[in-house]
C-alpha cells in the first residue's frame, strides 16, 4: 500500500504562494509604463484572488490535519465519561487557576490573571471545545472580576457552584454598588452554592445582616476588609455583619475574618477546617465553642485569633469541668490574641497527638514550671511541642512581645499551612504572658534548660515599653542568663541599657558551670545585631571587642588556658552616638 497523499510542507506552499503574487506583482509593475487593456487588468485582479484563496485553502487543510492528527492521540480515543472526568480535574487543579482565585490584594502590582485554563483549551481541538461547553462543572468555579459570571451561571445549570470574591481594588472602591449587584445575582443561587469564598468591604453594603439558604453548602470563606485597622479611609469599621445560614448544611471548612454567623441549626460535625479572624459581634460562645469541637473529631486545621468570645470568665474565678477534647486528626492550630484565659484552657482539655504546626499564646508563666511532670496541666502539650522545639533544624529564637507583653520562643521558620495542605515541616510557637520581663525571661529560660532544648538560639531583647508606646529606658533582658545559654548564636537587642549590660557579660571571662572550665558566655554567637540601640559609644563598642576577642590568641589564667571565642558579626550604628553629640 502506498503512504496517504500529504500535503508539501508549509515552507513550500509559502514559496509557491510569494512566487505567485511575486508574477502578478510583476505584471502589474509592466503595466504601469505599457498601457494595457482592461482585460489584462481583471487578469492581475483574478490572479490576485486565487492567491487569496490557495492560500486560505491551504491554511484550511493544514487546520483540519492538526485536528486529525490530535484526535488521533490516546487521550481522545478514551471514553467521553473519562474524557470529561479527566478534563474537569485538569481545569479545577491547574496551577493557573489556583492562582487565579488568590484574593487580590490592595497592594497588588502583579500582572493581571491569565484568562481562565478552560478558555484557554477550547482552542486546542474540537472534542475540547464541545466538552468544555457541554460540561456545566466546569463553568461551576466562578471569580468576580475575571470571569463573565453571568454567562458562567447560565454555562453552569444545575452544578453546584463555588463562588469567589477577590477584595476591590483601590480606583474600584468609589463603585459599592458593583458590589450589591453581584451579592444580588449570586445570592439567588444559593441553593446550589458548593463553595462560597468573598472578600469584600461589606461597610458598603449599609446591611448588617446576610441571609441565604445554602442547602449543599461545603466550603464558607467570608472576609470583611472593611474590618481591618484604619478600614480603607482610614476610618474604623462601625458596622457588624453577622451571617443567617438556613438549609442546615454540612460545612468541611469554615473561615469567618471580620464577619459573625447565628451558630444555631449549623451541621459542624464533618468540620475540617475551622478559622475565626477578629470577630466580634457573632462569635460563638464559649459553650458553644466546646461543643463543636468536642463534636468535630475530624478537625485538621483550627485557628482563632482575637475572637471576642461571650459567656467566658476568668479560668481563675471558676472550676471547669469540659471533658478532654479530642482532636486526633488535628494537624495545625493556632491560639492568639484571645480573651485571658481561653488559650488555656483549651490547652488543658485539648489532645492533639498529631499535631504539625503550632502556635499558641496567651499562656500561664507559672505553669513552666515542673514542666516534665505527668501533673502539669500543660502535660499533653508539652509531650507535643518540647520534641518539635528540640528538633528544630534551623534553631530557635527566644524573645520578648514587640505589641504584648508575652515571651515567646519559637521555630525560626514557624508558618502556618493552608486549609486544603500541610506544613513542609514540623513547625512551634507559643507565648506566655509575662509581669516582671526579667524574672520571667528566666523562668523561661528554666523550661528550655530543664527539658534539653540544645538547638541554635537566637535571643531578641525587644526592650518595649507596652504603656508609653516606646523603647524601655530600664533594662528588658536579664543579660546573666546568658551564661546559661551556651546555644546562643545570635543576639540582637533594642534598649541601650540591654545592650551595654549584655556587652559587660559577653566581654567577662567566667567559670561554666557545668564544665567548670574558664572562658567567655555563649562560645557559639555568630552575630550581635545593636544597630537600633541609641547610645552605644565606638570607644565602648572597641572596649568590648578587645575584651572578648583581643588579638586571637589564647590567654593564660590562673594557670588555664583560655580560648577565645571566634570573632562575631557586629552591628551597630554610630548615627545615634553622632545625633546626641549634636544635641
Amino acid at each position: 500500500m502506498h503512504p496517504p497523499l500529504r500535503p508539501p510542507p508549509p515552507g513550500t506552499v509559502g514559496q509557491a504562494i510569494s512566487l505567485l503574487l511575486g508574477s502578478v506583482r510583476g505584471r502589474r509593475d509592466a503595466s504601469e509604463s505599457n498601457p494595457i487593456e482592461d482585460s489584462e487588468e481583471r487578469e492581475i485582479a483574478e490572479l490576485e484572488l486565487a492567491a487569496s484563496v490557495i492560500h486560505e485553502e491551504l491554511l484550511l487543510r493544514a487546520a483540519t490535519l492538526q485536528r486529525q492528527h490530535n484526535s488521533s492521540q490516546w487521550i481522545y480515543r478514551l471514553p467521553q465519561e473519562v474524557f470529561t472526568e479527566i478534563l474537569i480535574f485538569d481545569i479545577l487543579n491547574s496551577p493557573e487557576q489556583r492562582k487565579r482565585l488568590a484574593p487580590v490584594r490592595w497592594n497588588n502590582s502583579a500582572e493581571k490573571p491569565k484568562p481562565p485554563r478552560r478558555t484557554q483549551l477550547c482552542n486546542v481541538s474540537h472534542r475540547l471545545l464541545q466538552t468544555i461547553m457541554s460540561t456545566p462543572r466546569i463553568w461551576s468555579d466562578i471569580r468576580w472580576g475575571v470571569d463573565d459570571h453571568i454567562r458562567c451561571l447560565e454555562m453552569s445549570a444545575q452544578a453546584p457552584l463555588s463562588i469567589q470574591c477577590s477584595r476591590l481594588k483601590w480606583m474600584e472602591v468609589e463603585v459599592p454598588e458593583s458590589i450589591y449587584d453581584f451579592s444580588k445575582a449570586v445570592e439567588q443561587q444559593s441553593w446550589r452554592w458548593k463553595s462560597l469564598s468573598l472578600h469584600l468591604p461589606f461597610r458598603y453594603m449599609e446591611v448588617p445582616f446576610l441571609e441565604f439558604t445554602a442547602l449543599q453548602l461545603r466550603d464558607l470563606t467570608i472576609q470583611n476588609t472593611s474590618s481591618e485597622p484604619g478600614g480603607i479611609h482610614g476610618e474604623s469599621d462601625s458596622i457588624n455583619h453577622i451571617i443567617k445560614i438556613f438549609g442546615n448544611p454540612a460545612l468541611r471548612n469554615l473561615s469567618l475574618d471580620g464577619m459573625g454567623l447565628y451558630w444555631n441549626n449549623l451541621n459542624l460535625s464533618h468540620l475540617r477546617s475551622l478559622s475565626l479572624i477578629k470577630v466580634k459581634e457573632g462569635a460563638p460562645r464559649f459553650e458553644k465553642l466546646m461543643e463543636i469541637l468536642q463534636a468535630a473529631s475530624g478537625l485538621e486545621q483550627l485557628t482563632l485569633h482575637g475572637l471576642n468570645i461571650p459567656g467566658l470568665c476568668s479560668i481563675e474565678e471558676q472550676e471547669w469541668n469540659t471533658q478532654p477534647i479530642h482532636l486526633t486528626s488535628l494537624l495545625s492550630v493556632c491560639l492568639d490574641e484571645l480573651a485571658e484565659g481561653l488559650a488555656d484552657h483549651l490547652i488543658r482539655h485539648a489532645r492533639f497527638p498529631r499535631l504539625k504546626s503550632i502556635r499558641v499564646h496567651g499562656l500561664f508563666l507559672k505553669h513552666l514550671k515542673i514542666s516534665n511532670s505527668d501533673q502539669n496541666p500543660y502535660h499533653h502539650f508539652f509531650q507535643v511541642i518540647i520534641p518539635v522545639l528540640s528538633s528544630s533544624t534551623k534553631g530557635l529564637t527566644l524573645s520578648n512581645g514587640t505589641f504584648s507583653n508575652e515571651i515567646y520562643l519559637n521555630t525560626d521558620r514557624w508558618a502556618m499551612p493552608w486549609p486544603d495542605g500541610d506544613a513542609a515541616g514540623k513547625t512551634a510557637d507559643f507565648g506566655v504572658v509575662v509581669g516582671d520581663p526579667l524574672s520571667s525571661m528566666q523562668q523561661m529560660v528554666d523550661f528550655i534548660k530543664s527539658n534539653r532544648i540544645l538547638v541554635p538560639l537566637t535571643i531578641v531583647a525587644h526592650g518595649f515599653d507596652y504603656a508609653l508606646n516606646t523603647i524601655s529606658s530600664t533594662p528588658s533582658f536579664p543579660a546573666e542568663v546568658l551564661g546559661e545559654l551556651p546555644m546562643v548564636t545570635k543576639i540582637s537587642a533594642a534598649a541601650l541599657d540591654d545592650a551595654l549590660n549584655i556587652m559587660a557579660l559577653l566581654e567577662t571571662i567566667r567559670r561554666d558551670e557545668e564544665t567548670g572550665r574558664l572562658g567567655w558566655a555563649c562560645p557559639r554567637l555568630k552575630d550581635l545585631d545593636f544597630s537600633t540601640v541609641e547610645g552605644v559609644t565606638p570607644e565602648r563598642i572597641q572596649a568590648f571587642l578587645d575584651a572578648r576577642y583581643g588579638d586571637g590568641n589564647p590567654l593564660l589564667v590562673d594557670g588555664e588556658i583560655v580560648d577565645r571565642p571566634p570573632m562575631v558579626e557586629f552591628a551597630y550604628s554610630i548615627f545615634w552616638e553622632t545625633s546626641t553629640s549634636m544635641l
